[in-house]
């Protein structure tokens, strides 16, 4: 009777042992999904930095520009990824750095309108040109779409027929990415830059400054799901999504962005923009 009263026990032991264990094992799960739940889907980044550009004169050397700017020559040569001091006049050079830029929580572009796209796929067209004109530059959108070269790589040039169906992707009608738009903006004299992985407070920092940014988003900024890897014919790879789609950012607060969409001005919540934002790799032209 002994024996069978120390079996139980010992039995009754290591089921206490087996439960404390799942326990501390579901707190250590819960001390990590709580600071999971209760971190934003969406972070903001530090204020960006923003370099200070000097221009190289006549008779400057690296040493009496590091002087000027209380720099060593090896700094200067750092920061300028320069593997010899020779500079030439009308170098551009960093010299350090800018306070950084503390952002407004909202800001909103005033007197700005669009159009409704023409064609079923030129959604990069209308917006681009619409974005010109916001900078005082009048070009028409069939003109634009007739000038972008065609590719099946949409970083190159614009894939498929414009009149196409919406939602699929290359090498079916679809579109351009933002590489060929700002190419196409810079020839029309348009200080325009892409931009890939694009930081979101770069974006914030445009709208700031009253100028609008073409981003590139799945449908009415609706994330449709995670974009897709394509192999192009020259061998390039890029994130393609189906229903890519372009509409201008031009005002954000805490919570929510506004983008004008053709013709339409509506908001989206932050975490939706971003996700719909992300599924093409955070595709922007910005006026740089």
């Amino acid at each position: 009777m002994g024996h069978c009263i120390i079996a139980i026990k010992t039995e009754g032991i290591k089921t206490m042992k087996s439960i404390i264990a799942k326990l501390a094992s579901i707190l250590l799960m819960l001390s990590v999904a709580i600071p999971l739940l209760a971190t934003p889907l969406y972070a903001q980044d530090a204020p960006p930095q923003v370099p200070v550009i000097y221009t190289v004169q006549p008779g400057d050397t690296l040493f009496s520009i590091s002087l000027r700017h209380r720099l060593s020559v090896r700094d200067l040569l750092t920061l300028n990824q320069l593997s010899t001091p020779v500079i030439y006049v009308g170098q551009k050079l960093i010299v350090g750095e800018a306070p950084p830029i503390v952002l407004p929580d909202s800001a909103q572009i005033a007197n700005i309108s669009g159009r409704l796209q023409a064609l079923p796929l030129d959604c990069e067209i209308r917006s681009a040109v619409d974005w010109a004109a916001f900078f005082g530059v009048s070009i028409d959108e069939f003109t634009f779409l007739s000038q972008l070269p065609l590719s099946d790589n949409p970083d190159k040039g614009f894939v498929g027929n414009a009149y196409g169906w919406w939602g699929q992707i290359p090498p079916y009608d679809y579109g351009v990415h933002a590489e060929p738009i700002a190419a196409l903006l810079r020839a029309y004299q348009l200080s325009a830059t892409a931009h890939r992985d694009a930081n979101w407070d770069t974006l914030r920092a445009e709208i700031a400054a009253n100028r609008p940014v073409i981003v590139w988003v799945t449908g009415p900024v609706v994330y449709y799901g995670a974009g897709q890897l394509y192999t192009a014919s020259d061998g390039q790879t890029t994130l393609v999504a189906p229903y890519e789609h372009t509409v201008m950012l031009i005002g954000y607060t805490p919570d929510s962005v506004t983008v004008l969409d053709g013709s339409l001005i509506y908001s989206r919540p932050i975490d939706q923009f971003m996700a719909a934002w992300g599924a093409l790799g955070r595709l922007a032209v910005l006026h740089q």
